[in-house]
């Protein structure tokens, strides 16, 4: 299990700053031609904090950090949408659509939704729950000295970690509850789902219902405390950013008109409600 949870974090953190950068390098080198990328800003900054969280917690984990059945299951749980994602900005990196078309009934995915949630309920729960260490290990020497060879914060910062995660938990959450509202309405505009669109919707509550689990974890990793605060700023701009292209309140690359390019591009953003037709 630390294996397998130490060398998946460090997956999700190299997937987030991979894509951090390509959102960062598209946003700079398309600056002049489509203006400035708020939601790619945006992007950039949450992978700063999230991609090295993953890649300390990760390496922590390997070197003999404590984990719990319920960091095996969320990180289970957000796996499939990262790797589509993922998957789909590596064919858009390569010319690609970088994109599909589903016409999946919405009850279905409504009921998929709803046990995503649930089982992210069950493990947040299952979290709290459980203890910091083994029975036979608490209070005992041995127990003492895995929590310091695993890096465990200072009780007097461990605050500031719960405070951190339980933050971004409430704004990744409320990013994915518009980028979800958003691929709604796009639905009853055109009765079909962006796979981009849903994948990405996905990532954040994954991303949320992780940092709880981790907030509810009865010890936190020191390294990656510092990136757990640039998160709290990086978060607000994100959901600030989400929801004013929600509202059709800000002008970004989805309503923008392109300046010396003579088409529309092939792909849309993964979070536009209508698909453009290229004639």
């Amino acid at each position: 299990m630390e294996l397998f949870i130490g060398i998946g974090n460090l997956l999700i953190g190299a997937a987030y700053c991979g894509l951090g950068l390509l959102s960062a390098w598209e946003a700079w080198s398309q600056y002049r031609t489509r203006g400035l990328s708020r939601f790619g800003l945006g992007f950039s900054l949450m992978a700063v904090s999230c991609g090295p969280h993953h890649l300390v917690h990760g390496y922590c984990v390997l070197i003999g950090g404590s984990v719990t059945p319920a960091l095996l299951g969320v990180t289970l749980l957000g796996l499939p949408a990262g790797l589509v994602f993922c998957a789909l900005r590596l064919e858009a990196l390569r010319g690609g659509l970088g994109d599909r078309i589903l016409l999946a009934s919405p009850l279905r995915l409504g009921a998929l939704a709803a046990a995503f949630l649930g089982g992210a309920g069950l493990l947040a729960g299952w979290s709290l729950a459980a203890p910091a260490l083994p029975e036979q290990l608490i209070c005992t020497t041995e127990g003492l000295q895995r929590l310091v060879d695993a890096g465990a914060l200072r009780p007097e910062l461990a605050p500031l970690s719960l405070f951190a995660n339980l933050f971004v938990t409430l704004t990744y959450g409320m990013v994915g509850w518009y980028l979800v509202a958003t691929q709604v309405r796009r639905y009853l505009l055109e009765r079909s789902w962006s796979l981009s669109g849903l994948s990405l919707s996905a990532i954040f509550p994954t991303c949320a219902a992780m940092h709880l689990i981790v907030a509810l974890a009865k010890n936190h990793d020191a390294a990656a405390l510092p990136f757990d605060l640039i998160g709290v700023p990086a978060s607000i701009y994100f959901l600030w950013v989400v929801r004013r292209l929600h509202t059709d309140s800000v002008i970004d690359w989805n309503r923008r008109p392109l300046v010396g390019v003579a088409s529309a591009p092939t792909r849309e953003a993964p979070w536009s409600e209508q698909t453009t037709v290229v004639r």
